[in-house]
């Protein structure tokens, strides 16, 4: 008999024999999973390549008021024949040709453009900054479900470990009293069957935690593997601001900042739209040298050098486009219809947020109600698995009872640990959506 169910056993043995040897991953904090997550992800690089590229737009925006500063300066040599009146005759004059020149241009007045212009750009770059918040602490929100997962699938495995060792403890309770007679055959049968099934539960963890650090490892963008430190696993699950506080940084959120700072470079863009029907003055002063030489002479390649007389110029421009085929009323509308279009997605991107926390916020409550109560109810399930193993060694229980007990007690520690994942991702969700940490 007793070999028998040594060979029933065998194939659930050999099975765990088979999972796949991983390198071992190194641990790793949470805030140093968010550090570096935040650092390598290409949305945060890109959203601060946006922010360099929109503080310069601000600074080209406002250089705009100076000068355009061009200098110029060539020479040139001439020589051979020409024909002249039927007759080849050598070329007269100076071989060497000079000439330099100093340009500067300068809008005087543009229908408020250039002004217009720079309220834009600053808008852009504060709508750049707000999106960068948002990309970071999106980034952070990813890296921390996935290190909750590897939380969740660790304290999985513990728990598969637990029910393997119990299932082997009643497995041999069950071998006892059937080789003493005190119990049927399907006694042990049911047994080998629980010591199978949570041998399964044990590499069904153990494969997810494998796959949950791979996927911790990529978003951390690690060139090893690595995995949720420890000291993460337990710890209460907090949160030091009540529902009234969260609320108003909603209503500041990074997306809305973001939001609102489109609406006012859409605003902008639309007044600088009609700065064309006003009319633009221009100011302009050139200077021009020409002289030449009979030899090469560097000193003529200079501003203001040589001897010849030169050439100042300085002039005032005005211009009003009467008509321009309605390009200007094309451009009004279309920077209209921007604006309309942003103010709607920042009432939307408000309501956003406002659903957002109360979606996430009810999420953490009710897991937190979740946690307490499976609290209780693994502490219930332990003794109650544990009476009825007493009673089973005294025969007044079957060993049905007994795995009853048993599955009782594996579905209150999942329901434990798929509690605290949705407290975890919760936070993070809060934390993403008001742009700090809570």
């Amino acid at each position: 008999m007793r070999s028998w169910i040594l060979l029933a056993a065998l194939p659930f043995a050999s099975a765990a024999g088979q999972n796949v040897a991983v390198a071992p991953a190194r641990a790793i904090a949470l805030d140093d999973a968010v550090r570096l997550a935040q650092q390598n992800a290409p949305t945060t690089v890109s959203a601060r390549g946006q922010m360099r590229t929109a503080d310069m737009q601000t600074r080209r925006a406002y250089f705009a008021y100076l000068p355009n500063v061009n200098l110029s300066a060539g020479t040139g040599r001439t020589d051979g024949v020409q024909f002249f009146q039927g007759e080849l005759v050598p070329l007269r004059g100076d071989p060497w040709n000079f000439t330099n020149g100093l340009s500067a241009n300068v809008d005087l007045f543009d229908g408020f453009a250039r002004w217009n212009e720079v309220k834009r750009s600053r808008a852009a770059q504060g709508a750049a900054e707000a999106n960068e918040v948002v990309q970071r602490y999106g980034v952070a929100l990813n890296v921390k479900s996935q290190f909750f997962n590897v939380l969740a699938a660790r304290e999985s495995e513990g728990a598969a470990l637990t029910q393997l060792a119990q299932a082997e403890q009643q497995a041999r309770s069950a071998n006892a009293r059937v080789a003493a007679g005190a119990a049927t055959k399907s006694d042990s049968l049911r047994a080998i069957i629980e010591v199978g099934n949570a041998r399964v539960a044990m590499l069904t963890a153990r494969n997810n935690l494998n796959l949950a650090n791979a996927a911790l490892t990529r978003l951390v963008g690690a060139s090893d593997l690595v995995t949720a430190s420890p000291e993460d696993t337990l710890g209460q699950i907090t949160m030091a601001l009540d529902s009234t506080e969260l609320l108003a940084l909603a209503q500041h959120a990074p997306s809305v900042q973001q939001t609102e700072a489109n609406v006012a470079a859409a605003h902008a863009a639309a007044k600088a739209s009609r700065g064309t029907y006003w009319p633009s003055v221009t100011a302009s002063y050139s200077y021009n040298l020409n002289t030449t030489s009979q030899s090469f002479q560097g000193d003529n390649l200079l501003l203001f050098g040589g001897s010849n007389p030169n050439s100042r110029r300085l002039s005032l421009n005005l211009s009003l486009p009467l008509f321009n085929q309605w390009q200007r009323e094309t451009s009004s509308v279309q920077a209209d219809v921007t604006l309309t279009n942003a103010e709607a997605a920042l009432r939307d991107t408000r309501l956003g947020a406002q659903q957002t926390l109360v979606q996430a916020l009810g999420a953490f409550r009710l897991a937190q109600q979740r946690i307490e109560l499976q609290l209780a109810s693994v502490a219930a399930g332990e003794e109650d698995l544990r009476v009825q193993e007493e009673r089973y060694k005294l025969g007044a229980s079957t060993q049905l009872d007994v795995l009853t007990s048993q599955n009782t007690l594996n579905q209150a520690r999942l329901a434990l640990i798929q509690a605290r994942y949705d407290a975890r991702t919760a936070k993070a969700q809060l934390e993403a959506l008001v742009g700090r940490d809570l």
